[in-house]
């Protein structure tokens, strides 16, 4: 399978050369593309210097945000005949097997739609993040149990049709698009899914980035759904804060 793994940048010069370098050394052979969020501290400059990291890079003509930035960089690959999309942040990296593992359990059991792996914290935290294996939409309207890093079959990626900027908060460049496209996801009926109980993403958290004060955000975020969504369960918890479903866990 020909993988991509699909990056939005925005002044990330400090860290996307880490990320990029473990896609590079993947044990599995993948491939780099970059939509570039109109950054003013060098990203693209460095991005146009190293060619050799990406296979395919775009500067967006306006600000797009995260959302509209991870749908571009999922283009360039769909458009270089990509058979499957890994989605990831320019600030993060890759275990080196972790492509290999997710494309071996996407191909496994006659296919699934899409494969997600644990997530490691690294930085001001070193939680796990832990999707859950079973998730339903009872569980989507609380809050995600999964994460948004994935690797998902352009057939699936195609189907859903990526993610909506409908579900952006109005003022903000990028707050929780994944939770509603999972959203999405579910509808399709696309939900033969595994989850790798392996960290093998590691999210780079920084110092100050963790913070309990999200309730309003949260809040915002909940009503918005209920209008994109109004035919879903929504109950009383699905406005708490923190939600009441967990998927984080200390590492060992």
């Amino acid at each position: 399978m020909k993988i991509g793994v699909i990056i939005p940048a925005r002044n990330a010069a400090p860290w996307i050369g880490e990320m990029l370098e473990s896609v590079r050394a993947q044990t599995h052979p993948a491939h780099a593309y970059i939509a570039e969020d109109r950054s003013d501290d060098g990203t693209y400059e460095w991005l146009r210097e190293h060619p050799d990291l990406w296979a395919g890079m775009r500067r967006n003509r306006t600000r797009k945000g995260w959302a509209g930035s991870l749908n571009a960089a999922a283009q360039l690959a769909l458009d270089d005949g990509c058979d499957a999309l890994f989605t990831a942040s320019a600030d993060d990296r890759l275990h080196p097997e972790c492509i290999a593992r997710c494309v071996a359990v996407l191909g496994a059991d006659g296919g699934r739609d899409f494969v997600v792996p644990w997530a490691q914290q690294f930085g001001e935290a070193e939680h796990v993040q832990a999707s859950l294996p079973d998730c339903g939409l009872d569980d989507l309207v609380v809050w995600p149990p999964l994460i948004d890093k994935a690797l998902f079959r352009r057939e699936t990626w195609e189907a859903v049709g990526g993610y909506s900027p409908k579900a952006t908060l109005p003022g903000s460049c990028g707050c929780a698009e994944d939770w509603e496209f999972w959203i999405r996801v579910w509808k399709a009926g696309l939900t033969n899914y595994a989850v790798i109980e392996r960290p093998l993403y590691f999210v780079r958290v920084h110092p100050g980035q963790l913070s309990n004060d999200r309730g309003e955000q949260h809040v915002a975020t909940v009503e918005l759904f209920r209008r994109l969504h109004p035919d879903l369960p929504w109950t009383a918890d699905s406005g708490l804060w923190p939600p009441r479903h967990r998927t984080t866990r200390r590492a060992r």
